[in-house]
């Protein structure tokens, strides 16, 4: 089964894409390498390997990509509103609230203290996993774990039954490109009068519609298991790519909707070539565990590449030690998550079988 990888054991009763768990892998390493310039650069410690790339953009553009691709595989056949509420609780809640518990009890061993807010108030924002996302307007949370893509992502589940209905009509796209672009040219309106929109106007579910609708048509696409469609697809989509690269000015196509758009392109080109290509039984493992425990592996990121780059001696700080710390914390974030990530699923099986 070369195009569909089905995995019983992991995810019952439900179909896998192997190039979306590809890509969910691989914006995990980009997000990480994102992040891990930024904290250096907060450490006196400029090193410019991964910059140029935009990895982090690019790997948040894929993580939304694939997020609004692994809704569309839950919930195709048949939609129940009670369940996918249920599911959406049961996916993110139990792994955030047991990561939380653990980086809380990992910071006070540590340094004998956790920074926390001052508003016990604030708490129940930190409980819904919101903090990240509304830092800047809900200050002096119990931020810890995650970051805004956690809140992010929660927003983008309410919103997807809408997207999901839409998408029967003639017009759904032209909808959904309309409402993405009014939202980003909005955003100062917007923040001044709903509490539950970040004030960057591409951190919010609406600016990111186009995203979730083409992780939606993505997967309409490779089901069909049509080598020419795939390929004819990832031409145009490399065309478009090409084009933009030749008549947009680079300081116009940073993280912007330019930018976004040719990070969607370029997802577009890797499904449609990795669902053609023969890959091995055991990367396919490997893979797949990579992209199993991306999510725990995110939440506990930020607090790992914190925590190492306390430790880095900026003065002596050459290539070989960024590359090396970078894969530190990979295998950290991931074998963290292999041992929390269990005693989440425990939780997560009760909470459905509520």
């Amino acid at each position: 089964m070369s195009n569909l990888a089905i995995n019983k054991k992991l995810i019952p009763s439900s179909t896998r894409i192997d190039s979306i768990d590809f890509i969910r892998a691989i914006s995990f390493l980009m997000i990480v390498a994102g992040h891990f310039v930024g904290a250096l650069s907060q450490h006196g410690v400029d090193r410019h390997y991964f910059h140029k790339y935009y990895l982090g953009g690019v790997g948040v553009s894929f993580f939304i990509i694939t997020s609004g691709a692994s809704l569309y595989i839950s919930t195709k056949n048949k939609f129940d509103l009670k369940v996918y509420i249920k599911k959406r609780i049961a996916n993110i809640y139990p792994y955030f609230w047991i990561c939380y518990v653990f980086v809380a009890a990992f910071l006070f061993l540590s340094f004998s203290t956790v920074c926390l807010g001052n508003d016990p108030g604030r708490l129940l924002i930190t409980f819904l996993a919101l903090d990240g996302y509304l830092g800047s307007t809900v200050p002096n949370t119990y931020y810890l774990i995650g970051e805004w893509f956690t809140g992010f992502i929660l927003l983008v589940y309410i919103l997807f039954p809408f997207i999901f209905w839409l998408k029967n009509k003639n017009i759904y796209i032209a909808i959904i490109v309309i409402s993405s672009l009014v939202a980003i040219q909005n955003t100062p309106y917007v923040v001044e009068h709903f509490l539950l929109w970040n004030d960057d106007p591409f951190w919010n579910p609406i600016s990111r519609l186009p995203e979730i609708l083409l992780g939606v048509l993505i997967i309409d696409l490779l089901l069909l298991k049509n080598k020419k469609a795939n390929f004819f697809t990832a031409f145009i989509a490399l065309l478009y790519i090409i084009i933009v690269l030749t008549f947009i000015e680079e300081h116009y196509r940073t993280y912007n909707m330019w930018g976004i758009s040719m990070w969607a392109m370029t997802f577009v080109i890797i499904c449609c070539l990795y669902e053609n290509i023969i890959i091995p039984k055991a990367v396919k493992k490997i893979i797949l565990f990579l992209s199993e425990y991306s999510f725990v592996a995110f939440l506990l990121h930020h607090q790992i590449i914190y925590y190492l780059v306390s430790k880095i001696q900026s003065q002596e700080f050459n290539r070989f030690q960024f590359f090396y710390f970078y894969v530190v914390i990979v295998l950290l974030c991931y074998f963290l998550a292999y041992l929390i990530k269990p005693i989440g699923d425990k939780l997560k099986r009760k909470i459905l079988e509520l």
